[in-house]
């Protein structure tokens, strides 16, 4: 049996108000997330971002030495050629 037979197996046996949820569940997943109206939005986002505790860290010493002025500081430009100079 494939995963998905499996799976329909199980909803079949679900109560009738468990399968709505979980038909809603799946058509949520499948829509975009909706931006919500002017008068709803707080200016708060829910943008989520994901990085390592080693990227972490570097990220905070880079931070540092450009304070201290022990870093190269360079423009967009050079960082556009350095990344396709690396490509």
């Amino acid at each position: 049996m494939t995963t998905a037979q499996v799976l329909f197996e199980q909803y079949k046996v679900l109560p009738k108000r468990i399968q709505q949820q979980f038909k809603q569940l799946i058509v949520q997943a499948d829509q975009p997330a909706a931006r919500p109206a002017a008068e709803e939005d707080d200016g708060d986002t829910d943008t989520h971002v994901s990085i390592s505790m080693e990227a972490l860290r570097a990220s905070i010493e880079q931070v540092k030495l450009l304070k201290t002025g022990k870093a190269k500081l360079s423009t967009l430009e050079e960082l556009f050629a350095e990344i396709e100079a690396d490509e």
